[in-house]
């Protein structure tokens, strides 16, 4: 197996986070709002159990072949055949994650910056700067998520000016309509915490892998801190008949943000949201590369990565998404992303601990 190139926990940390936040920020508060109601932040919380049990289960699967990624471990328990069936799959699915960002990024580029500019000439400029990090592997995703979150530190000061408007009496009551609206809404926590998964890849490359657990515990909760508090700040800043109207809340929150030197705060705020953006699809993509690298099992993986570059910017130039077919695929991945980076590593876990009981486990 060739060498790793190690990743810090800071940057196994931030990877994951970044990864969560990136494409969700923006629309979790709304989602929350129109199924739960002022009661949604509550299903936050939930998201948070949900995705530390999946975080056990994916770690605890991954220590019984600590230095090879997920693909190794299939071909190692199962065999080659299932090895390349994953490989299938897990390159179509973190092609279908890369193509949601590229899409919803596009879109509010579209929307709010540029609105005479063709979608496929916006994905194209984001293309570039993918394939320069991708192509060199989780060390240089780390190094550019710790940029990206030092370089984002200031979004969370803007959300708090806003303070000064709240109504904190719209959270109340609590449980306006029961507990069922909040239970039934964890499904749609699903899409935000997806992320987890780059563990099944990440794991071989962290330099400290006995502190994994913690560290997808912290990633985790710094996610859901952040989710809490937009989902917060937007729901005492609108009313309960507002928030679910709003095709992007946390933007339009922006609008009402005045200073000297700056007339639009929410163009600031997009433009250097895109490097947030770009926390999805930069690993995403780096992963479809490697997938078809070892389905087909030829070629680097760069090369890999540039021919699925060019499929992207293709597919936008032949087909141009809307918001509503950005709708349709978000609520497609919260059901194919539960497969995913949920129940799929509590499958192969349960089958590679009754074969290691059993005692029939072996190298291939």
């Amino acid at each position: 197996m060739k060498s790793l190139r190690p990743v810090t926990m800071l940057q196994f940390i931030l990877i994951i986070s970044t990864f969560q936040i990136s494409v969700a920020f923006l629309s979790i508060p709304r989602e929350l709002a129109r199924h739960a109601g002022t009661d949604g932040w509550m299903v936050i919380f939930l998201g948070w159990g949900l995705a530390a049990l999946a975080s056990i289960a994916i770690v605890k699967l991954m220590k019984y072949n600590p230095n090879s990624t997920i693909l190794e471990l299939i071909q190692r328990y199962i065999g080659v055949w299932a090895a390349k069936v994953a490989s299938f799959i897990f390159m179509a699915y973190y092609l279908l994650l890369a193509y949601d960002g590229y899409m919803i990024a596009s879109l509010v580029i579209k929307l709010w910056l540029l609105p005479s500019t063709y979608i496929y000439v916006l994905v194209l400029l984001l293309l570039i700067p993918t394939f320069q990090i991708a192509q060199h592997g989780f060390q240089a995703i780390g190094r550019y998520s710790e940029i990206v979150t030092m370089l984002s530190l200031w979004i969370p000061f803007i959300y708090v000016s806003t303070l000064s408007r709240a109504h904190w009496l719209y959270l109340l009551p609590l449980f306006k309509e029961g507990w069922f609206p909040v239970l039934s809404s964890i499904k749609f926590m699903i899409y935000p915490m997806l992320g987890i998964g780059l563990v099944l890849f990440l794991y071989p490359h962290l330099v400290n892998k006995e502190k994994a657990l913690p560290a997808m515990i912290i990633s985790n909760t710094l996610t859901c801190i952040v989710y809490l508090g937009i989902t917060l700040i937007c729901y005492v800043y609108f009313s309960p008949d507002e928030i679910g109207v709003y095709n992007d809340p946390v933007i339009s929150i922006m609008k009402s943000i005045e200073f000297q030197f700056i007339e639009r705060v929410e163009v600031v705020f997009i433009a250097f949201y895109l490097f947030v953006f770009s926390c999805i699809w930069i690993p995403s993509m780096y992963l479809v590369s490697r997938c078809s690298a070892s389905l087909v099992g030829i070629g680097q993986e760069r090369y890999h990565l540039a021919v699925w570059c060019i499929v992207i910017e293709i597919s936008f130039f032949l087909y141009r998404p809307s918001f509503i077919e950005s709708a349709t695929i978000n609520y497609t991945l919260n059901f194919i992303g539960f497969i995913m980076e949920f129940a799929l590593p509590a499958c192969v876990l349960l089958y590679v601990a009754i074969r290691k009981k059993r005692g029939r486990g072996k190298h291939t």
